[in-house]
């Protein structure tokens, strides 16, 4: 099976050299855990090869996306490929906006090797009922596994997973973003809940490093 190289180092080695292509993996975690820089970073690795890349934001605007990549080292030559091979939307959500509108929006994009969308439990908020955001959910999901990989970020609360409304089970695979709370300070980690066409050491978290340098893990698992 191919794999989609993620661009965080050490990442690769956990999940068998990358992500399985054609795979849409849900990137979950509270604030300030990493999500975005990840989604960015993932992003770069693919738009340094030469594919097509896009972040969709449902928060932040460009220019805020690109002063936190000018902010790491290892981020800051995204600017050699934005509005070539790597684009940033940002989409305004009203409420005419709709999980069923959004995925109207997104099949109107040409091909992509690579997308990002952050963070989609927002548009939950926007739709009628939460039985149609699940029925849209899947749908966006299908849709999405004609590209070749795509990260769906989603923001929770505490240890979930996701929101509650069946992300999880609708994706490949699942990284959740987390702080352990230590002694001296809080630690970021990473642990893998689902991957599939991949054997992988399962909920064994990893210390996430985010400085100016990088982003990346750890040299050692998290016990």
């Amino acid at each position: 099976m191919n794999r989609i190289k993620t661009g965080i180092s050490g990442m690769d080695r956990l999940i068998g050299g990358g992500f399985p292509s054609e795979t849409i993996i849900l990137l979950s975690g509270g604030p300030g855990t990493g999500k975005t820089l990840f989604g960015l970073k993932f992003l770069l690795e693919g738009a340094a090869k030469g594919e097509k890349c896009c972040y969709v934001s449902l928060n932040e605007k460009k220019d805020e996306l690109l002063r936190a990549c000018n902010m790491i080292s290892s981020l800051g030559t995204v600017k050699k490929y934005i509005d070539k091979n790597f684009v940033i939307e940002h989409v305004q959500l009203d409420e005419h906006i709709t999980m069923k509108k959004f995925v109207n929006i997104i099949s109107s994009y040409p091909n992509i090797d690579r997308l990002v969308i952050d963070n989609v439990n927002k548009l939950l908020m926007f739709s009628d009922s939460g039985k149609n955001y699940r029925s849209h959910f899947s749908e966006l999901v299908n849709y999405l596994k004609k590209m070749g990989c795509s990260l769906l970020v989603c923001e929770t609360d505490g240890e979930h997973i996701d929101t509650g409304h069946s992300e999880a089970f609708e994706c490949d695979g699942v990284v959740n973003l987390s702080f352990l709370e230590l002694e001296e300070k809080p630690m970021r980690t990473l642990d893998i809940h689902k991957m599939r066409y991949t054997p992988f050491d399962p909920k064994m978290p990893h210390e996430f490093v985010i400085n100016s340098m990088d982003v990346r893990l750890g040299t050692t698992k998290v016990i």
